[in-house]
């Protein structure tokens, strides 16, 4: 939004003026309340806000430098997504993670993209196919946060590029929200396991049954690599000290 220069508020009148410089606030307010969100955000699905975490709407504003308000709005949209909780009197607190609401995310996963797949085979062009097997290629050491982050974008793009590739813009929508949803588990299972290398072969595998254009197979791998995802997770979270993150 174009901001009212000095110069264009001067040929205005006091009702045209008073109005831009509301329009100019609000554009303001809205900026501050987005990159508040997308900040705590990553923060939540990166872990760096862990799970259980209580959060103050005091300490976060003088954290990013604004007033409570940003913080406020942007905690409200994290809280419809599902991020966020509110106590009455206590304030807010980073959602905790239970095995139960990974087992279930696994399940609604499995269906989406077994779904997504087997349209993407009558759909997906051959430069996706390219590209995918490009983010295939995207590997990561455990102990840099730059590397495992660019691994974990990848990893999220491979899938959602899948579910556009449906050409059903609503099991897209449905897809991506899922994902967003796995990817602090994701991260924590990352950090205490290398698993560039299964990764990589398992979708390098899928690409090549997707250009193989057979719907079946394509529903097959993706139910099988859903399914070897959350075991391994399950396992590697089990057996660390940041199993403590997540409840029964």
């Amino acid at each position: 939004m174009e901001t009212p220069t000095r110069a264009s508020l001067r040929k205005m009148s006091i009702p045209a003026k008073a109005a831009a410089k509301a329009k100019s606030v609000r554009g303001k307010a809205s900026s501050l309340t987005e990159k508040v969100y997308q900040l705590l955000r990553a923060q939540i699905l990166s872990g760096e806000l862990e799970p259980g975490r209580e959060l103050s709407e005091a300490e976060l504003a003088e954290q990013f430098g604004v007033s409570k308000t940003p913080v406020r709005e942007a905690l409200a949209t994290l809280r419809s997504e599902g991020f966020v909780r509110t106590f009455p009197r206590r304030g807010y607190q980073v959602v905790p993670i239970t095995f139960g609401d990974v087992a279930e995310l696994f399940e609604v996963r499995a269906m989406l993209e077994a779904g997504a797949a087997e349209l993407a085979c009558a759909r997906i062009t051959d430069e996706e196919l390219d590209q995918l097997d490009r983010l295939a290629d995207v590997a990561y050491d455990r102990y840099e946060q730059p590397s495992l982050k660019r691994f974990i974008q990848a990893n999220r793009d491979f899938h959602v590029a899948i579910a556009r590739a449906s050409g059903n813009e609503r099991l897209y929508q449905l897809s991506v929200r899922q994902i967003d949803e796995l990817e602090r588990i994701f991260y924590l299972g990352a950090r205490l396991r290398d698993i560039s290398g299964e990764t990589k072969d398992d979708h390098h595998e899928i690409v090549r049954v997707l250009r193989s254009r057979d719907p079946v197979a394509a529903r097959a791998i993706m139910i099988r690599h859903n399914d070897m995802t959350r075991q391994n997770l399950f396992q590697v979270l089990a057996a660390s000290r940041k199993a403590s993150q997540i409840s029964l």
